[in-house]
């Protein structure tokens, strides 16, 4: 069993920013409606527009600090404006080149990224980029895995809090949201909702708690510098976020430099991976109200099988 893994891309040692359009619709039919196209390897990816030429491939990831452009790309757009900075990781810190790409086009939304790391194009597994926190912020990104497709708007545009019947509360850090107070086979437990991992991952600290969990097998994990890890991969017998449990996850356990970067080595965390969030019909995630809100399958009731996993909702 293995995975390709691309996930929490932090930007160390400069600070991403994005200068948003100001233009938010009002109506929710006029909200950014963006085709979620599902590639191989289970990621999601976007088109977007760069001055206006594209559309171009770039995987949403939401445990991604910065938003990151192939260096094949770079090159081709001629991405010349470019400064020295250091990429973390899942498995490695490497210094990298960041571009500014001006006339950045997500939907509605054009704005400017102001340093993109450029990586190689086959750390990308094919996509021409990633689509990193610096693009959604003061937004809320839903994405619809029944309609296959991703909205990106305000809370109120897409509907507020309707429908979904798991509404989780998070903390903000370097622009992630955290989840806080979850529990993994009984062990309290920070989680980070991750769009770009295909699989969950966790760190050593939890790892130390959990060592009587059934061991999977191992797995090797790739991150966007290239570099590889193997690791051994357990079971998450349950994992009970709010009121809401979910059973025999496999966790691949990593000293990843993501975790350290975050404040998040030393105590138990995990990066909840897509694979699991396709159990769900929708995951919204809000970055101004800090909410992680999940949508259940329809007729799901306390155990119901869902794809290899099973839900319990607590009352």
């Amino acid at each position: 069993m293995s995975w390709l893994h691309l996930a929490s891309v932090l930007l160390a040692t400069v600070v991403t920013t994005a200068t948003a359009d100001p233009k938010i619709p009002l109506d929710p039919s006029k909200a950014d409606q963006i085709a979620l196209q599902q590639e191989r390897n289970e990621r999601v990816t976007v088109p977007v527009t760069i001055r206006g030429m594209g559309p171009y491939r770039f995987m949403v990831d939401t445990g991604a600090q910065a938003t990151v452009v192939s260096s094949a790309l770079a090159d081709r757009l001629g991405l010349n404006d470019r400064s020295p900075a250091v990429l973390v990781g899942l498995a490695s810190k490497e210094p990298v080149e960041t571009a500014v790409i001006p006339e950045f086009g997500l939907g509605s939304h054009e704005f400017d990224i102001l340093n993109a790391p450029i990586v190689s194009a086959a750390n990308l597994d094919g996509a021409d980029g990633i689509l990193g926190l610096d693009s959604l912020q003061n937004q809320r990104v839903l994405i619809d895995f029944v309609k296959k497709r991703i909205l990106v708007a305000d809370a109120k545009t897409l509907g507020g809090n309707l429908g979904y019947e798991i509404i989780v509360k998070a903390r903000r850090r370097l622009g992630q949201l955290i989840i806080t107070g979850a529990r993994i086979n009984g062990v309290e437990t920070d989680v980070i909702v991750d769009t770009g991992s295909q699989g969950s991952v966790g760190n050593l600290a939890l790892l130390d708690r959990l060592r009587r969990a059934s061991v999977l097998g191992e797995n090797t994990m790739t991150d966007v510098n290239g570099a590889t890890l193997t690791a051994p991969v357990r079971n998450g017998q349950s994992i009970q976020i709010s009121n809401m449990t979910l059973n025999n996850i496999p966790i691949m356990f990593a000293d990843a430099p993501a975790f350290r970067t975050l404040g998040l080595d030393s105590k138990p965390a995990l990066i909840l991976g897509i694979e699991e969030l396709k159990i769900f019909r929708r995951v919204a995630i809000d970055f101004t109200k800090r909410q992680v809100l999940f949508d259940l399958p329809r007729g799901v009731r306390e155990h119901d099988s869902i794809i290899g996993a099973t839900i319990g909702v607590g009352v």
